[in-house]
């Protein structure tokens, strides 16, 4: 084969595989869900919430209930967890807020359990005031019936125990509060942290009760190559919690890779997540 067929036969490769990673990226990967499965074993674990299983979401940036959004109600139903958690970014417009209640709403009746929300970097660039944020909060707890924890605990109680569950405001843009968040959480306790962003990972890590953490933000990275991984994550820490499970001194801390999609609609070698994840001693 002489110089210019080689260099033809090669961009007809090249142009194939660009066209497959498009293809991939944008048509069929944001529409496939992986479900991850993991168990956390702790000590610290209160005997009463053995077993407890939880279903994690997060980052839905819900512009329409597409069918990895579908799927992920089945799944819930599948599993049946007893707790659902959503880590932030509901939404990256107001415009979005009547989808999101819609979706919300029938996955809050599909669980039959209680469904808890923590805020979130683009929740806030949606809602930028404070009036706004706690407007939209306090719509979503009226029309849905979902908690939203926003620097803020609330005390979970099982088969005669207690554990607490913490969820902070957005650490990316700042908004965390973790006294407050942690304000009357004993050391010796067992928390459950809800946080969007890994930025307080470190902060977090610090804080005697705090047993596991969960969060999201980074999508995984969205776009992930062979051998590599994530190419960038909008994180302080850059690619270092891009996704999965994470420890620090006692405290175990999970990355979900996020639903949706922000700036570019593409996720390629990054499907779609939904997490379930179970507690045991």
């Amino acid at each position: 084969m002489n110089r210019a067929a080689t260099r033809r036969a090669t961009g007809i490769v090249c142009g194939a595989l660009a066209g497959a990673v498009l293809v991939d990226g944008f048509l069929l990967e944001p529409f496939q869900l992986d479900v991850a499965r993991l168990t956390i074993t702790s000590p610290w674990l209160p005997a009463g919430f053995d077993g407890l299983k939880i279903v994690q979401l997060s980052d839905l940036h819900l512009h329409h209930i597409s069918r990895a959004y579908r799927t992920a109600i089945d799944v819930i139903c599948t599993e049946r967890p007893h707790l659902v958690v959503i880590t932030g970014d509901l939404v990256d417009r107001p415009e979005q807020r009547s989808v999101c209640l819609a979706f919300l709403s029938e996955l809050r009746a599909a669980a039959g359990v209680p469904v808890v929300v923590v805020p979130g970097n683009w929740d806030h660039r949606a809602f930028p005031t404070r009036q706004s944020i706690a407007a939209w909060h306090k719509h979503v707890q009226t029309e849905t019936s979902i908690r939203v924890l926003s620097n803020q605990n609330v005390v979970l109680h099982r088969h005669g125990d207690h554990m607490w569950l913490v969820g902070t405001d957005d650490p990316y843009f700042g908004h965390a509060d973790l006294d407050a968040s942690f304000k009357g959480v004993p050391d010796t306790a067992f928390a459950l942290v809800l946080t969007h962003a890994p930025e307080a990972f470190e902060e977090l890590a610090e804080r005697p009760a705090a047993r596991l953490v969960l969060a999201g933000h980074t999508h995984g990275g969205q776009v992930r190559l062979p051998f590599i991984g994530a190419v960038r994550v909008p994180s302080r820490y850059g690619t270092r919690f891009a996704r999965g499970l994470f420890k620090l001194g006692d405290t175990f801390f999970y990355v979900n890779a996020g639903m949706g999609m922000s700036h570019v609609p593409i996720r390629f070698l990054c499907r779609p997540e939904l997490t379930v994840l179970t507690l045991t001693r």
